[in-house]
């Protein structure tokens, strides 16, 4: 009994001093590594921001064990990128160099990489560098890139950053939303073309009572509100931010915008007006508009992809549409995905209010994924005012009877418009050759726009919808 204990005691000390040893016979590598790829491609990220990790994998294809002599980054400790090698950091200290990095036959070795960009003198600016292997007679090299934003940033430690007099943001810096930025005490915030504005999650911008936004983009030079998220997952997923809120009395007149990605991109409260035009409004978790006894006007504006309605109207107000396709494609939960969901009454805090609700559409498309577009909620304490004129509708059994309402004029029903592109990450909702929204637009409501969202003439056989082409 004492012979085997002490044989197995032996055979411990054994299996603990070989698992134990450091004292590898590596080699420096003579053979070229490999990578898990040759460029790493980090997303934008804006100045003094630091971005997410990214990883580069690296690969001993020798069949022995192996030191790598050096890995470094070429601009050394003024490097813009940092690096992680085998657990170590990368510093001043060390110059985010490191030297005689040890890989095992077969085996791979993680590089992890970030941005930390400094300021910039210009709008965006790259930042290109190589991170450098040295092998025995090699040196390989891969590539890091990543586009820097210069940046304004609004936050406040109270959460809300107020905003007393007039504001101009124009494309020379992009904006960058924390919390809430609210424009009070009568004031105006003015947006000019190509400015890019980007909001943190929850962030709200909020027009307070008597107080304004204009949003003043152009053809191809559009402004783009979206959440501070610039990885590619993030671009076209829904509530990465929370909303433009208008408030009572408030008003918002915007051309040339493309919005995406928060719960709402407008909400509106009773009494506060919109006129948007020329517009893309895509990916929110609720509503492309949502109005609560608000008054909006809406010229060339194509809206996809929203969980509960493009339009959400409660509580009645007045709302003119022309010219717009409203397309609702939604399939990430079990949303309601409408196009247009009109209501004359409001529930809050267990009471229901009613109010005049007046709506118009002209010359408009209604598709959905679903089997309706339209929601009429209907009541009697309040009038319900509704006219759809000469518009494409997709409404099959939500008792909704088209074909016999008089406020349905001129409609094509349930006839696949053939949008072009309807996804999250890639939306465009023109027509498709072979479209049945072709030449059926109304001219004299045409004429009042006489153009479409890219410029295009529409004064002779007007396409129904946003485009006319």
């Amino acid at each position: 009994m004492k012979k085997l204990s002490f044989i197995l005691f032996l055979s411990f000390l054994i299996l603990t001093f070989f698992s134990c040893r450091d004292d590898y016979n590596y080699e420096s590598a003579s053979k070229p590594l490999r990578f898990s790829k040759d460029t790493v491609m980090l997303d934008t990220v804006f100045s003094t921001v630091r971005s997410e990790t990214y990883v580069l994998k690296v690969y001993n294809q020798q069949n022995d064990d192996v030191v790598i002599p050096r890995i470094y980054l070429e601009k050394g400790s003024s490097s813009q990128f940092k690096i992680n090698v085998d657990g170590n950091p990368g510093n001043s200290s060390n110059l985010n160099s490191f030297q005689n990095i040890p890989l095992r036959a077969k085996d791979s070795l993680y590089i992890f990489i970030e941005i930390a960009p400094q300021t910039v003198s210009t709008s965006e600016a790259l930042a290109d560098e190589d991170l450098l292997f040295i092998t025995v007679g090699n040196t390989q090299k891969v590539k890091l890139l990543s586009l820097v934003e210069d940046a304004e940033f609004y936050f406040s430690k109270s959460g809300t950053k107020e905003i007393t007099s007039d504001l101009v943001w124009n494309n020379s810096k992009s904006k960058v939303i924390y919390g809430n930025l609210k424009i009070t005490n009568g004031a105006k915030l003015s947006v000019s073309e190509g400015t890019k504005i980007y909001l943190h999650k929850n962030a709200n911008i909020i027009i307070d009572s008597g107080s304004q936004l204009n949003i003043d983009g152009s053809l191809n030079h559009e402004v783009l509100i979206r959440g501070d998220r610039h990885e590619t997952k993030y671009d076209s997923l829904p509530g990465n931010w929370n909303q433009i809120y208008l408030a009572n009395n408030s008003s918002g007149k915007i051309n040339h915008l493309l919005i995406k990605g928060g719960n709402n991109a407008f909400y509106l409260e009773e009494n506060a007006h919109l006129t948007i035009a020329n517009s893309k409004i895509y990916n929110f978790l609720y509503g492309g508009i949502h109005s609560v006894g608000g008054n909006v006007e809406g010229k060339n504006l194509a809206i996809n992809n929203c969980g509960t309605s493009d339009l959400i109207v409660e509580y009645g107000g007045n709302y003119d549409f022309i010219h717009c396709t409203l397309a609702n494609y939604w399939y990430l939960n079990a949303g309601a995905g409408y196009s247009v969901y009109l209501s004359n009454s409001y529930q809050k805090s267990g009471e229901i209010k009613y109010n005049k609700l007046k709506a118009s559409f002209k010359n408009c498309i209604f598709w959905v994924r679903n089997y309706n577009s339209l929601y009429l909620d209907k009541n009697v304490h309040a009038p319900f005012i509704y006219t759809f004129d000469t518009n494409l509708i997709k409404n099959t059994s939500n008792g909704i009877n088209i074909e016999t309402d008089d406020n349905f004029i001129n409609t094509i029903l349930n006839e696949d418009p053939l949008l072009y592109k309807t996804g999250y990450s890639d939306c465009l909702l023109s027509l498709n050759l072979g479209s049945p929204a072709y030449g059926k637009g109304n001219v004299n409501y045409a004429k009042a726009i006489p153009e479409d969202i890219n410029g295009i003439s529409r004064t002779s056989d007007p396409a129904l919808g946003a485009y006319q082409e």
